[in-house]
């Protein structure tokens, strides 16, 4: 059978000059033509929207765009191999910030070492005011970006390599005194809507960050950032040194209390609610400089490292899961990864169950914990530049919005 795009097109080249004020979409019902878009790539629907103005309108239609994108969630969650990897990395030599798609693919061959090779290179159309910018996360097709050394006031902004749009936030409302800000981003699925989450800590005389922080969130369907009550903001402090990861509807990073007891901070972005989930007794005592969060397939994991002395990368690192999520008795520890040389950093696990890291020498490598293997990727950067998540094709962005500056 063949593919429905090419159907669809075949109706197009089959219109004569009797028929030439026929419109395309006049061929196949409505219902049918919707069924049929819905489960196109998103390159084929731009394509389809240069085909007659009720095609345009039907891709353009803020609805479609929506259920196009639950369509390509369901199916992205359901998918076990043919997954891509979205990699960026930093190189001092090239002095140029490069995103790849990367097939990861668990059907994996020892004699292999190539399954992870580049599959495309995005073109990425923004500049930092430095390097490189801070990848605050990413979620269903949509980037999240901050220029980490700008002022107090980052420039953050939603980046869709799928269709190379992006949006620039309005500039957020808390400014004055501010001594920490941490950002999130998630998305929320009862509302289809994205959400970044900005939480603003400031000091006292004596320097210690005060708590609870303010609280503002930007919604993209809205276009405005909105001060959220401070009386249910969190009485943790959200560390400056993790990352987030996504999961369950819920925004998650490392966490401590003052004087320095650790907590893994959650936010969940459709109740707007924070929450804390208790480590495992043997970790609790890590440096919060040396704990940070990721995703083993679908379950949430902490990252431990261990300090190389007289170094600045790390010795080796253990990885945790958390089997029931919200289960803290559930917490186990799966293996330890140990690389000759040394860590730099660990981006997460593969559908082969390998572990993607960045050694010490800035090269990213795929680490087995099985047979303790090491594949050298050959790809080079700087060790806190690499980012990798899971990549999925989305509308979204598409129109833009006339309060965003929209490159």
């Amino acid at each position: 059978m063949q593919p429905p795009h090419l159907i669809i097109f075949r109706h197009r080249n089959q219109k004569t000059e009797e028929t030439g004020a026929t419109r395309m979409s006049d061929y196949i019902p409505k219902e049918v033509l919707l069924e049929i878009f819905l489960r196109l790539p998103v390159k084929s629907l731009l394509r389809c929207r240069c085909v007659c103005k009720s095609w345009y309108c039907l891709v353009s239609n803020h609805n479609f765009i929506s259920m196009h994108t639950r369509n390509a969630i369901e199916t992205t969650s359901k998918r076990i191999n043919g997954q891509y990897l979205l990699l960026r990395h930093y190189s001092r030599v090239d002095k140029k910030e490069r995103f790849t798609l990367h097939l990861d693919d668990d059907d994996n061959d020892d004699d292999d070492d190539d399954l992870f090779g580049e599959y495309q290179q995005l073109d990425f159309p923004l500049e930092s005011s430095w390097d490189y910018f801070e990848i605050v996360g990413s979620c269903n097709g949509i980037v999240c970006l901050t220029d980490n050394h700008s002022h107090i006031l980052k420039r953050i902004i939603l980046w869709n390599p799928s269709i190379g749009l992006s949006v620039t936030l309005p500039l957020q409302r808390f400014s004055y005194k501010i001594s920490n800000v941490i950002l999130g981003f998630g998305f929320d699925s009862l509302n289809n809507d994205y959400k970044v989450i900005r939480l603003v800590y400031y000091s006292s005389n004596g320097g210690s960050l005060i708590v609870p922080p303010d609280v503002e969130i930007f919604e993209l369907s809205k276009g405005a950032w909105r001060i959220k009550n401070s009386e249910s903001a969190p009485a943790y402090i959200v560390s400056k040194y993790s990352s987030q990861t996504v999961l369950e509807g819920s925004i998650h990073w490392v966490g401590y209390y003052n004087p320095g007891k650790l907590t893994v901070a959650v936010f969940a972005v459709h109740e707007e609610e924070f929450k804390e989930f208790k480590l495992p007794d043997e970790i609790v005592n890590t440096s919060v400089q040396n704990l940070s969060v990721m995703l083993c397939g679908q379950l949430l994991s902490l990252i431990q490292y261990r300090k190389r002395r007289g170094h600045l990368c790390y010795e080796s690192c253990s990885i945790w899961v958390m089997n029931e999520y919200g289960v803290e008795e559930s917490w186990k520890k799966l293996f330890n990864v140990v690389v000759p040389g040394g860590l730099g950093k660990t981006l997460g696990l593969r559908n082969n169950v390998e572990v993607l890291a960045v050694g010490a020498d800035g090269e990213l490598i795929s680490y087995d914990p099985l047979s303790r293997r090491v594949k050298r990727l050959g790809i080079y950067g700087e060790s806190c530049s690499f980012y990798a998540g899971l990549y999925m094709e989305s509308l979204v962005l598409m129109k833009g919005k006339k309060k965003f500056l929209v490159h």
